[in-house]
């Protein structure tokens, strides 16, 4: 099914605005250079997002919704609360690499870092990112499950929040921005993630 013209024109404003969102940062774009940025007149954004409020928070929730589109795709084994079977060091290992390197875009840290800014001011972007990472914490309970099937609930949740922490503080810390990128210390990421997942 394609998508109708308004979809695309709203497809291609948010682009834009996420484009001027890294770049320029949300303190410093105004509704001008997000019009300036898809080439359109301020009129025509307002049509669609009548309010730069109304712009960044559709920015935000489709850069979270993508995020979590990919963590899907990555975690591409059975995740559910009744699923049979151990999760091997092998294909824990194949998770957690892919993973990081889901963690890996500048384009998309700087655009986290962008959010995470928002949300220390206004209580829709924060409730957008809590969302996020229950989410993002959910899935990654799964794979603890997977991982240590001994653990409560409540454990589990801890292990996973453990683990998103580490690799949300790691895409900062490996991007450009910090600049502590190296191969022993993504592998060392890695292992300590799969340390807490499989408990030895």
């Amino acid at each position: 099914m394609t998508e109708s013209k308004g979809a695309l024109r709203k497809a291609a404003l948010l682009d834009a605005a996420e484009e001027v969102l890294v770049t320029k940062g949300n303190a410093n774009a105004a509704m001008r250079d997000f019009a300036a940025a898809a080439g359109v007149r301020i009129g025509h954004l307002q049509h669609y997002f009548p309010t730069r409020a109304d712009l960044i928070r559709a920015v935000l929730e489709r850069a979270l919704e993508r995020s979590l589109q990919r963590l899907n795709d990555v975690t591409d084994v059975d995740l559910s609360p009744g699923a049979s079977g151990d999760l091997e060091e092998a294909e824990s290992y194949r998770l957690l690499t892919a993973l990081l390197q889901e963690h890996s875009d500048m384009a998309d840290v700087r655009m986290h870092l962008e959010i995470w800014a928002l949300a220390a001011s206004e209580d829709a972007a924060a409730g957008a990112l809590r969302g996020f990472y229950s989410q993002y914490s959910a899935h990654v309970q799964g794979l603890v499950r997977r991982g240590r099937p001994g653990l409560s609930e409540q454990q589990a949740s801890a292990v996973a929040a453990a683990i998103v922490s580490l690799f949300e503080g790691a895409a900062v810390t490996r991007s450009g921005i910090a600049g502590l990128r190296t191969a022993p210390g993504d592998q060392a990421i890695i292992r300590t993630a799969q340390w807490l997942i499989h408990g030895q």
